[in-house]
């Protein structure tokens, strides 16, 4: 029986847009998808379990769930994905890393890639720098992941794979081992492909530009913000409930008055007004 391609991708969506392109052929490649943020919170990997259960008590004190199906939780069914792409990487023809340069999407191929270094089997990546995609005006679009695409753009993305070197392969390896040197829970990366490490504080800044003295709903504060962090780290990683976890912080150490919060214990975790302390 002839060896079948791996396709790995990230997100649920970018999982699906490459399934509804239909040009996997199912009996020639298999897609596996990873889910996991990998941005936010303290970083694990197989076999460390008091980092993974770091990981897990950060992500539930922040978020308050980190349940997917059943009695599962994300971190381990992605931890299980990771070894089973490890563990049968050998037995596929090629593989092909659907994933671009959001954070979430380079630090899990500097995860993976830090465990395939002894693989014989090719290893490709998307380039999105050498895509020529446009809008309706025919301006250039800034496509850096897979999430952010529509169907019709996965033929055109698929010519710009191009096979990774040993060099690198350890690149990318020796980065996942510089990231978890650090001990942060934001991980980002500047236009230029720079590192950047912060603790929960790293936005603060950022939500606290947008509040004044006027009340203003959390959903405005939060998605101006959001435009700012990607005007200048082109990077969608970070989601908007973070953002709201650290209003609720930052009224918590005095900075800023939250009120009017909605009447659902739940809707109140993200709708509330805001405004800065004079």
């Amino acid at each position: 029986m002839s060896k079948k391609d791996l396709h790995i991708t990230f997100g649920f969506s970018g999982n699906a847009t490459l399934i509804q392109s239909k040009l996997i052929d199912v009996e020639k490649g298999e897609i596996l998808g990873f889910t996991e943020a990998l941005s936010l919170g303290p970083l694990c990997d197989l076999g460390d379990a008091e980092a993974i259960e770091s990981r897990k008590a950060w992500w539930t004190n922040v978020f308050g769930s980190i349940q997917s199906e059943g009695s599962n939780n994300f971190v381990d069914d992605n931890l299980a994905l990771l070894k089973k792409v490890i563990s049968s990487s050998d037995r596929y023809r090629h593989i092909y890393l659907w994933l671009g340069d959001d954070a979430n999407e380079k630090i899990i191929i500097a995860r993976l890639l830090s465990h395939l270094k002894e693989s014989s089997t090719p290893i490709h990546k998307l380039n999105f720098h050498h895509m020529n995609f446009r809008n309706e005006k025919g301006e250039k679009l800034n496509l850096r992941s897979l999430q952010v695409m529509r169907e019709d753009n996965i033929v055109e993305a698929a010519k710009h794979f191009e096979k990774l070197s040993e060099d690198d392969i350890q690149s990318y390896s020796s980065l996942w081992s510089h990231i978890r040197s650090n001990d942060a829970v934001v991980n980002l990366f500047d236009d230029s492909g720079k590192h950047l490490a912060g603790d929960e504080t790293f936005f603060d800044a950022y939500l606290l530009k947008r509040c004044n003295e006027t009340p203003q709903r959390s959903a405005l504060i939060v998605g101006y913000t959001l435009c700012d962090i990607w005007d200048e780290f082109y990077d969608s990683s970070v989601g908007d409930l973070f953002l709201f976890y650290r209003l609720k912080e930052l009224a918590d150490m005095g900075k800023i008055e939250i009120s009017n919060p909605h009447e659902d214990p739940e809707r109140a975790k993200i709708v509330f007004d805001v405004r800065k302390k004079d």
